[in-house]
């Protein structure tokens, strides 16, 4: 179960803070559209759904809201742990950074996986809005070590398995969702420690792998038709 949103609440802001809660696990478990605003002011013990309005304003604020709020405490704890490994003095390999960007620490953070994976799907929009500039000086520091770590990658492929590879990592990580309504393959799917392991494997072949004839021959084309546009 997610725990907290957020940093603890003052007295007058505990009702708001529940609210928020319920929404998130709401959010995490059956996807925003499915979730209304009647559904999230049951979940939290209020009369009617005048409560979220009042606290929020609107449904689309308090996405807005759990959205900064995850991004916030992935952000913490990505800059927490990339310091940590800056710090070991350890080489840094691309294994290592893929590890920290997963960010698999207890029941608490998978569930958030969840919640930041319905949040990538039904409101994409808002991860370009509300994230750059504010939720990802931590990622951009990993990216400066993946660019570090894979120089022969022409700049534009490494920025396309990058895009290609943040969804991969949340949407299965999601899978690891906890409480009793789990299925059972996921259970014993992710008990296998060797699982994570081979998630990295296959997250790290797609960085490592050379991009094709075809792809360069893509990217020179296109290159080449935008030039011949912008003349």
């Amino acid at each position: 179960m997610i725990k907290s949103l957020a940093k603890p609440p003052a007295k007058r802001d505990k009702t708001r803070e529940k609210i928020k809660l319920a929404a998130g696990q709401l959010f995490a478990r059956y996807g925003i559209d499915a979730v209304t605003i009647r559904d999230i002011a049951k979940a939290s013990g209020q009369r009617n759904g005048g409560s979220v309005n009042y606290y929020f304003g609107s449904k689309d604020e308090l996405v807005i809201e759990i959205l900064n709020d995850v991004a916030r405490i992935n952000e913490e704890r990505r800059a927490r742990d990339l310091d940590t490994l800056e710090a070991s003095g350890k080489p840094i390999t691309i294994r290592e950074i893929l590890r920290l960007l997963t960010g698999v620490q207890g029941m608490d953070t998978v569930e958030l996986h969840r919640l930041f994976t319905m949040l990538q799907i039904y409101r994409r929009d808002l991860m370009h809005t509300e994230i750059p500039g504010k939720w990802d000086t931590a990622y951009q520091r990993c990216v400066d070590h993946l660019r570090r770590l894979l120089p022969d990658h022409p700049p534009k492929v490494l920025e396309q398995r990058l895009y290609f590879l943040i969804p991969f990592i949340w949407t299965f990580m999601a899978t690891r969702e906890g409480g009793e309504d789990r299925a059972e393959f996921w259970k014993k799917f992710w008990a296998d420690p060797s699982t994570l392991e081979s998630f990295l494997d296959a997250a790290e072949g797609q960085l490592i792998q050379p991009a094709s004839v075809e792809t360069l021959d893509a990217i020179r084309a296109f290159d080449a038709d935008q030039a011949d546009n912008k003349s």
